[in-house]
């Protein structure tokens, strides 16, 4: 069961936080243009597969129909059951999916449209270099911080000073009454 590596990269994901399962966080992970492969089991229901094939065509996101049952699936996300799961992360699809096209060639050419989408993504990111440290923004924590007024003695004492005495005419340790004499 576990020894199935698109399974291995599937249960990653999830401890990543890169995987939605279930039928409405497919749907939200599509519709946010978030999911890169949109992945269905072979038992799932009729109308749960067509679903997810039309929100994975909505994203313009591959659609596949693993070769395990619903079972199988939400045993290596940790969960009871799962018929459809997205992944969100490119380069964890590209990995389950040439792991699954080692096993069937039938997923060949999605695996390699994966694969230039991440070279794609990767190559994208190369081109951005940090900016000098001269022309760097400071911190927001240290662009909002005001310096503290310093308190003085003058200030501390001031503040007691002005102290009144109880206004009742009992003491409050012993519950005597005072004269105010």
């Amino acid at each position: 069961m576990m020894n199935d590596p698109v399974l291995r990269m599937l249960g990653l994901a999830r401890r990543a936080g890169k995987l939605a399962f279930g039928d409405e966080l497919v749907r939200e992970a599509c519709m946010e243009k978030k999911a890169r492969c949109v992945m269905a089991a072979s038992d799932a229901g009729e109308s749960t597969a067509k679903k997810a094939a039309f929100y994975a065509e909505r994203a313009n996101v591959p659609f596949l129909v693993l070769p395990v049952d619903k079972q199988t699936l939400g045993a290596a996300i940790g969960k009871g059951g799962c018929a459809v799961c997205a992944v969100t992360d490119i380069g964890l699809a590209s990995a389950a999916v040439q792991r699954l096209a080692a096993q069937d060639s039938g997923y060949a050419d999605v695996s390699a449209q994966l694969a230039e989408k991440t070279r794609a993504s990767s190559r994208a990111g190369a081109k951005r270099s940090p900016a000098p440290r001269s022309l760097r923004r400071r911190s927001r924590r240290a662009a909002q911080a005001a310096p503290r007024a310093k308190r003085t003695k003058a200030h501390a004492q001031s503040a007691y000073s002005n102290r009144q005495p109880p206004q009742s005419g009992v003491c409050h340790q012993n519950r005597e009454p005072v004269s105010r004499f």
